[in-house]
């Protein structure tokens, strides 16, 4: 989200109690489940570093291009994919994300690097924010597309805040992922969590990019995971 966020949503302030304002829906159920995690997120960053499907996705980034343009995160976590962008030579970066703790740790992670004057967080469900959220060069969506049950949804929000590239890593849809998604679904119930895993088809969203004018680039895959970087279409010299 790299322009940033217009008024008062442009600072992150931490809710009142679990989930502010949660109802029990299936985004609050994400935030709850995620933000127990937070801590743990940041700790394993700073004992192991990138993960191998983000250090895809900065490679992808690198090809690209990403010196000096703005970021926007959807589901930043913790944020040390995006600072890490800053850090190498982006510009500026926006996270969002459904738990409060992971921006908690985020900021903190951003002041440890120096990076406070240079990256915001917003709280909430993206696709409720999306409208008030400036736009960005490059938005990323490492990990998100199968934590949400309307992929198309969200995947519109992303590139009508989208100017130049969009970067996401999502699962591959195998017969292993949904089998995995579907016990992964079945536990979460259990436990009395609203969150479920989704395996979205990569071709639907491939189609949705294409049809808003952006190509694919790039794409690196492991066996879990898809990674793929669009962009739009440049304007031709001298008009």
């Amino acid at each position: 989200m790299a322009g940033g966020a217009r008024g008062p949503i442009s600072t992150f302030a931490m809710p009142e109690g679990d989930m502010a304002g949660c109802c029990g829906s299936t985004s609050c159920g994400i935030g709850r489940c995620f933000g127990h995690f937070s801590h743990r997120y940041t700790r394993r960053y700073e004992r192991r570093g990138l993960e191998d499907t983000q250090r895809h996705l900065i490679a992808g980034l690198s090809a690209v291009g990403f010196a000096g343009r703005s970021l926007l995160e959807i589901g930043c976590g913790v944020g040390y994919l995006h600072q890490y962008l800053v850090l190498h030579g982006a510009a500026t970066a926006v996270g969002v994300d459904l738990a409060w703790p992971m921006l908690i740790e985020a900021r903190a992670l951003a002041a440890r690097q120096g990076l406070a004057q240079r990256v915001r967080y917003v709280s909430g469900d993206f696709q409720d924010l999306a409208p008030a959220l400036d736009t960005a060069d490059i938005t990323l969506l490492d990990k998100v597309v199968c934590c949400y049950p309307d992929a198309a949804g969200l995947i519109a929000a992303t590139l009508a805040r989208t100017r130049e590239a969009c970067a996401l890593t999502l699962p591959r849809r195998h017969a292993f992922n949904r089998v995995a998604a579907h016990l992964g679904a079945g536990l979460f119930c259990a436990v009395g969590s609203r969150y479920r895993p989704f395996v979205h088809d990569p071709a639907m969203i491939d189609r949705q990019m294409r049809a808003a004018g952006l190509a694919p680039v790039f794409e690196a895959r492991t066996r879990i995971w898809l990674t793929r970087i669009y962009r739009r279409a440049l304007a031709p010299a001298g008009g």
